[in-house]
């Protein structure tokens, strides 16, 4: 899914855990510390993107307050990341501006985005703020708050370092990221709005266990000839335990895994969504995760 692997920049991101902020007095500094040794604009954005996701922690207690006072716009973003690198924390404004700052001080083209995100796979509509950098004459979207880690079921943070959310495919990324200018999907044809509440959504945040494409992509899934309804999951490492849920009800279906890909054939129980979890069991005991959300016809 990611133009390049991750395991591509196992190095750069060593480099990104070694370095930690108090010996420097401010994000640009700091920046130039990270990349003094980087050849190129893709390993510079890395190094970046990952130690923003490692040294900052998403401050719940400041979402939805105001911010600093300030005459201009460019005064507030500066204030913003000011107190956002001093204090190690922030919402997703302070992830997406810090970045950008960073970024601009070893000479990469950086944008600060602004729009919606879907909150979780259960829906939600939620103001969100995030980037693009431009490598060899190319945007590439990044999401550094979530890069970060993720808000749990008893609304704490969780600091969980999640590359799939560098360098993602627009495709991808517009599953569940809709900029307020169109031109930011970076889509031949964007999509509207109608369509970006409505389609389905999947975890892709971790390379090795999450969701990276599906088969069919980005419409309603539907039934064939046969009755049965087909998806086809890429995971690298597939969990072990897969559970199908539609209206409440579990599922029974037919899985293959091969290739890479996890096919699996099953009868719709009605065109609600269907709902994919992902897990282990142990002890006589499934425990599972909310893997994707898919919509049917």
């Amino acid at each position: 899914m990611n133009a390049q692997t991750q395991t591509d920049f196992k190095a750069v991101d060593a480099i990104a855990r070694g370095v930690k902020k108090g010996a420097y007095s401010n994000p640009g500094e700091l920046a130039r510390a990270l990349c003094k040794d980087l050849r190129t604009d893709a390993e510079k954005a890395r190094v970046l993107f990952t130690w923003v996701a490692l040294n900052m922690r998403y401050d719940l207690d400041a979402v939805g307050k105001e911010g600093p006072r300030a005459n201009s716009e460019a005064e507030y973003h500066d204030k913003r990341v000011k107190i956002a690198f001093r204090k190690g924390q922030g919402v997703c404004m302070d992830y997406a501006l810090l970045y950008q700052q960073m970024a601009k001080a070893v000479g990469l083209d950086c944008a600060f985005i602004l729009g919606n995100s879907k909150g979780s796979l259960l829906g939600g509509w939620e103001s969100h703020a995030w980037n693009a950098v431009k490598i060899d004459g190319q945007w590439k979207l990044l999401d550094a708050t979530w890069g970060a880690g993720y808000v749990d079921e008893q609304q704490k943070f969780k600091q969980v370092f999640q590359p799939g959310y560098f360098f993602t495919e627009p495709r991808v990324f517009v599953l569940d990221h809709f900029p307020e200018e169109a031109s930011w999907q970076l889509l031949e044809i964007p999509i509207p709005k109608s369509r970006f509440k409505n389609q389905a959504v999947f975890h892709y945040g971790n390379p090795d266990q999450d969701i990276q494409d599906t088969e069919p992509f980005g419409i309603p899934l539907s039934k064939g000839t046969d009755g049965k309804v087909f998806l086809r999951l890429k995971i690298k490492q597939p969990p072990a335990v897969l559970k199908l849920e539609m209206g409440g009800r579990n599922l029974p279906f037919d899985r293959t895994d091969k290739d890479g890909w996890t096919d699996l054939h099953f009868v719709p129980s009605g065109t609600r969504p269907l709902y994919l979890w992902g897990g282990e069991k142990r002890k006589n005991r499934v425990f599972a995760t909310l893997m994707g959300v898919f919509t049917m016809e």
